[in-house]
């Protein structure tokens, strides 16, 4: 059947339904919490990095996966399943701009720097990066973390008697370390930008963690004065955030956690109670349709516009496509890179 865009959305959720319901068990279907509500409402499975992680590598019956988000969480699933099963994103070309601020040549530059210190690193990369980082990892004795683990990630190094070196964001790495009672003295900030050959690496013998300069567009958008006016205008409201939003917006909220943190201490929260969030604009609009006993307010309305990517339309496609035979780009990685990010991955999972 042909689409466009003049197809109307009732006639592509009508549509949508009947190809899941022709293809059974051999197709499940993966998306992040930031999708668009009818695609969240269309999936088999629906969380963040770390529960959609887990639920790729468990995946053993359908023949075919749909993960709709951005193109590194397709690649993750890839790199989890079996080489058998087929991998499809409805818009590959759907980036992670945070995913793109570190890059493999800058990173095994700023390792050999930083190793030849002395100082016992180990590296950890935030699972929104490319899998060629998950694979230097991989390589290097480190491993991936997402915004739900961050935290025992951090603790797994520290233990280990190294210091983290943790990229690509920012954000998160720094206010980990800050709920882990690292203080900013003790974190030292290494920028890609920084021409650091010619001055030598400066004197990292007292810092606890390496963090790398990289931030999300969407959680960087929020600001102390959102969390005032919020107050301001609704009294007693809570405020939760997400830790990839900058360190003075996570000091005045009231909580601060991954999704799968914001999404469940909103729902097993009081009727009545209030909450201001901050964090993607249509995660939070799910949210409040789900739970109607209780205030939502967004903290401010930021979408995650790469996320917004894949449509209803591109997603239905893949699957009639994939009903009808029609060949269609499939997500690959790099079999080495595969190789070596999945023992990443893995060793996340291990710890986790």
């Amino acid at each position: 059947m042909t689409t466009d865009r003049s197809t109307p959305e009732g006639d592509i959720r009508e549509r949508i339904a009947a190809a899941r319901k022709k293809l059974g068990k051999d197709l499940v279907v993966l998306a992040h919490y930031y999708q668009n509500i009818d695609i969240v409402r269309s999936a088999d499975f629906v969380g963040d990095s770390l529960q959609l992680a887990r639920i790729a590598s468990e995946q053993r019956e359908a023949g075919s996966i749909v993960f709709c988000a951005v193109s590194f969480m397709a690649e993750m699933a890839r790199i989890l399943c079996e080489t058998r099963q087929k991998v499809f994103h409805p818009e590959p070309s759907a980036k992670c701009p945070l995913a793109e601020m570190a890059v493999i040549d800058d990173v095994e530059r700023a390792w050999k720097l930083l190793t030849a210190t002395g100082r016992h690193l180990m590296p950890v990369v935030y699972v929104n990066s490319r899998a060629d980082l998950k694979a230097f990892c991989g390589k290097n004795g480190g491993f991936v973390c997402t915004s739900a683990n961050a935290k025992k990630a951090m603790e797994y190094v520290l233990s280990r008697g190294a210091v983290p070196f943790f990229f690509p964001d920012e954000n998160l790495g720094r206010n980990t370390a800050h709920a882990m009672g690292i203080s900013d003295d003790e974190i030292f900030l290494w920028d890609p930008f920084e021409d650091i050959s010619d001055t030598g690496v400066p004197d990292i013998a007292a810092k606890k963690a390496i963090l790398w300069r990289g931030f999300c567009y969407v959680h960087v958008a929020f600001r102390p004065s959102d969390i005032e006016q919020a107050r301001k205008t609704h009294g007693e409201i809570n405020v939760i955030v997400h830790p990839e939003c900058t360190p003075d917006v996570v000091g005045l909220a009231d909580y601060a956690g991954s999704t799968s943190y914001i999404k469940s201490t909103v729902e097993t929260a009081a009727a009545g109670t209030k909450w201001a969030i901050g964090t993607e604009v249509n995660f939070v609009n799910c949210l409040k349709a789900d739970n109607p006993d209780k205030l939502i307010v967004p903290l401010r309305e930021c979408e995650c516009r790469d996320m917004s990517h894949v449509t209803l339309l591109k997603f239905l496609t893949v699957l009639e496509n994939i009903l009808e035979g029609k060949g269609q780009p499939e997500v690959t990685v790099d079999p080495e890179d595969s190789r070596y990010a999945k023992v990443a991955l893995e060793r996340m999972l291990a710890i986790t």
